[in-house]
């Protein structure tokens, strides 16, 4: 039994392939247009899916590439303080060898500590370096100065004792100084600081003279009354205990700060106030060892001189150990960076391959769409033919 194909039916068959052949010829327009093979997750889902992996590897490793960047500049900020801070202690070493010549009176030593002190502000204010805002030798605690100068009041304590209660002034006994304008220190029961790294020739005793009716312990920050009229005048109150000291910040300074540079991987860029300027408790800390250089040339002390150069010399060895850890850290992380250059580049690559259309390509395959879909229109126009309906 044969079967009648019906007009509606060659219509259909027609108008399907029609918009078969115009779908294929938008689609590689689309391409055309965008640069890019897939517009939707439908057009190809296994090579969406790989794109996606690309672009997610692709923000990683920009992320990561920005951490190493922001570290390098981290890091180059500490190099340059560290680099200041060397200079520095060349130049006071300098100073220190000179005034510890026997030939040097006191008048000469006098204006070398001079010049000393005011390295020792440099030093200071070196110590306090920045990066956006925070304080790059706080550790963790960046919000923070690690080192302030201050102006300080005293009362005195026994050096062994907390601040509480009355206290009996000694002569001959060294006691501690305690700063009563601080308010937020844990060294004492009153939250007031014993004031340690007092300044040499700032300390001011009202009627007193320093060498004669007291002495001072400038590093530890203890004063000692050399007669009992010298104690009981403090101990009634009548004489005022001035100086400038530093005060090296109660919160820990010593905390780690780290770049994630790769996955799974962190790298330190900081250096802590005890890695360049030394621990809290340290003899031969960079300020214990200037505030001994100055104590010797104010007050005319050629053995404390001698003896500050020692520990000058073992200061600067630590400041050269930081710059020696930080370069090392700048290398790893310019070797990091030169890698996640090299996985950027390949991986945007992998992604080009699976996204980015071949033009040559597309437009050879454009070119002979339009000829098929013009083709079809031709051979479709043939197929239909007219009917009584098209001349009513």
């Amino acid at each position: 039994m044969s079967s009648r194909i019906s007009f509606s039916q060659i219509s259909d068959h027609i108008l399907q392939r029609l918009f078969m052949n115009y779908t294929k010829l938008e689609a590689t327009q689309a391409q055309l247009a965008s640069g890019k093979k897939i517009s939707k997750p439908s057009d190809d889902p296994v090579a969406a899916s790989q794109s996606l992996g690309f672009r997610s590897d692709l923000d990683q490793y920009n992320t990561f590439q920005r951490n190493v960047q922001d570290g390098l500049a981290y890091l180059g900020t500490v190099d340059s303080a560290l680099n200041s801070g060397s200079s520095i202690y060349q130049s006071i070493r300098e100073s220190a060898v000179q005034a510890s010549n026997d030939t040097n009176s006191a008048e000469s030593r006098f204006y070398i500590g001079r010049e000393v002190r005011g390295m020792f502000d440099q030093m200071v204010a070196l110590s306090n370096t920045t990066f956006k805002g925070e304080f790059v030798f706080s550790g963790t605690n960046s919000q923070v100065a690690p080192y302030e100068m201050r102006n300080g009041t005293s009362k005195v304590v026994a050096a062994a004792g907390p601040l509480s209660g009355d206290m009996t002034y000694v002569a001959g006994t060294p006691m501690a100084l305690i700063d009563k304008s601080v308010t937020d220190s844990k060294d004492t029961i009153t939250s007031a600081a014993n004031a340690q790294l007092v300044l040499p020739g700032s300390l001011k005793v009202n009627g007193l003279k320093e060498g004669t009716d007291f002495s001072v312990n400038y590093v530890l920050g203890q004063i000692t009354f050399n007669t009992p009229a010298a104690a009981a005048a403090v101990a009634s109150g009548t004489a005022d205990i001035t100086y400038e000291w530093l005060r090296r910040n109660e919160k820990d300074l010593d905390g780690t700060m780290n770049r994630e540079i790769e996955e799974g991987v962190a790298a330190r860029i900081n250096s802590t106030a005890s890695d360049v300027f030394g621990s809290k408790t340290e003899a031969n800390g960079a300020f214990e060892s200037m505030i001994n250089l100055l104590d010797g040339t104010l007050n005319n002390k050629p053995d404390k001189i001698r003896s500050s150069i020692d520990g000058l010399d073992t200061s600067f060895k630590r400041q050269l150990g930081a710059q020696s850890s930080n370069g090392a850290r700048v290398l790893r992380l310019e070797a990091t960076q030169s890698r996640n250059d090299d996985r950027l580049v390949y991986t945007t690559k992998l992604q080009s391959d699976v996204e980015d259309v071949d033009f040559a390509q597309a437009i050879s395959d454009f070119n002979l769409q339009q000829n098929v879909y013009q083709a079809s229109l031709k051979m479709g126009a043939e197929a239909l033919q007219k009917t009584l309906v098209d001349f009513l």
